[in-house]
């Protein structure tokens, strides 16, 4: 395996720590200068249609989002990449969410977002807005609330979805009150790219890649996803330098075609992954939706090597970022639409990223060992089942403590 140093990044952490008590004798909402800034939270972008996820004008969207790090300050990242018509957000704030209800923020957490020093910005077609920065100090594995005022309502958004975590839409401007009034929820988000913090312990970014599985189908309740409990695990090492863990899955994802409702890796790597704020890591963990699309004729394609193929231009792309890949070998999925029929690609994808994809990637990840049925290799074991292919909350517990953290030194 290839390990990249990162003596550099350490030397800019450094230096970062002067620049840092500098920046803050500056006027409030001035943008901290150098390094310190790292992905706290991000959210997958999806295209939910034009008609999917229209608002009325005078709406507030209060979203609840999980962000990893100790924090001293935030800054948040709004998005209009599906929209065909400018984003106006009237105004906008977070704060940390109170312990027993989604909806209501503790008590003096409140914080205004401002852009430019602006309490409201327009957001073009396809773009993203980067807030100013906001002083507000959070515990590392916090949930946040992030309200968005919409005076105009919007046209097609661009949604997170499946985050299992409640959105709560009422009218008029609720962003300053610590309790919302709200008419209805939804399930996904909308607006969010992420959440960055400015932390004294991060260290580093792990982005996990993929479909269903990352996004947690199979785990109920909040947090419960591998990647989650990932995060959970490199929060509570010792070591000063913590790293983010990034659920970047989405239902149904493929690594090498999709559409616009749901982009393949390949398309969204740029925004989804590169993008983050302190990325160090990337998990990759997608492919498996695209053996199944020959479910029902074994014999034709897409074939293993073709996601041979896609793993290793994403790994070309990350590295010459200086970012890692770490590849994973894909779960059983017999009974779930007829991927059995496709489990003879599953395995020779996965005795290919054994023997030569590990020659390429920076670590391995098996998963397809934590999760099979030694007595019936091709079949999840009976205690992490659900539908075939979906571990359940002991799955996702079992695939996160199955990571060795040495992978992220």
């Amino acid at each position: 395996m290839k390990l990249m140093q990162t003596h550099s990044m350490t030397i800019m952490r450094g230096i970062a720590i002067g620049v840092f008590a500098i920046a803050f004798t500056c006027a409030p909402g001035a943008a901290l200068a150098g390094d310190g800034w790292f992905t706290t939270w991000a959210g997958p972008a999806q295209d939910p249609g034009a008609t999917g996820s229209t608002f009325p004008a005078d709406t507030t969207v209060r979203e609840a989002v999980w962000g990893n790090f100790a924090a001293d300050s935030l800054r948040v990242k709004f998005s209009n990449l599906y929209g065909t018509s400018s984003l106006a957000i009237g105004s906008a704030s977070i704060g940390i969410r109170y312990v027993s209800t989604d909806q209501v923020i503790s008590p003096g957490t409140l914080r205004a977002i401002t852009f430019g020093g602006k309490t409201s910005v327009s957001v073009p077609p396809g773009g993203v807005v980067l807030s100013d920065v906001v002083l507000l100090k959070a515990p590392p594995l916090t949930d946040f609330e992030v309200s968005i005022y919409l005076p105009n309502g919007s046209g097609e958004s661009v949604m997170y979805p499946g985050s299992k975590k409640i959105t709560y839409i009422g009218s008029g401007d609720q962003t300053s009150v610590y309790s919302m009034s709200y008419t209805s929820t939804s399930a996904n988000g909308y607006f969010l790219a992420s959440v960055e913090a400015h932390s004294a312990t991060g260290a580093g970014v792990v982005a996990a890649v993929g479909d269903s599985i990352v996004a947690g189908g199979g785990s109920t309740g909040e947090n419960t996803k591998w990647s989650d409990r990932l995060a959970v695990r490199l929060q509570g090492l010792s070591s000063p330098g913590k790293f983010s863990v990034l659920g970047l899955g989405i239902g149904g994802n493929r690594l090498l075609s999709g559409a616009l409702s749901n982009p393949a890796a390949l398309a969204r790597f740029d925004t989804d992954v590169l993008g983050m704020a302190g990325l160090t890591h990337i998990i990759m963990a997608d492919g498996i939706n695209d053996l199944g699309l020959s479910a029902s004729n074994p014999s034709g394609p897409p074939f293993p090597e073709d996601i041979e193929t896609g793993l290793r231009q994403l790994v070309e792309r990350a590295h010459a970022r200086g970012v890692k890949v770490i590849g994973t070998t894909m779960g059983p999925a017999w009974g779930f639409r007829g991927y059995e029929n496709i489990d003879s690609k599953r395995l020779a994808y996965n005795q290919w990223i054994r023997t030569v994809g590990v020659t390429i990637l920076d670590g391995l990840i098996d998963f397809d060992a934590v999760l099979n049925d030694p007595s019936n290799p091709s079949h999840m074991l009976p205690q992490y089942l659900t539908d075939g292919i979906h571990p359940n909350n002991a799955g996702h517990q079992a695939m996160a403590d199955s990571i060795d953290l040495n992978l992220f030194k």
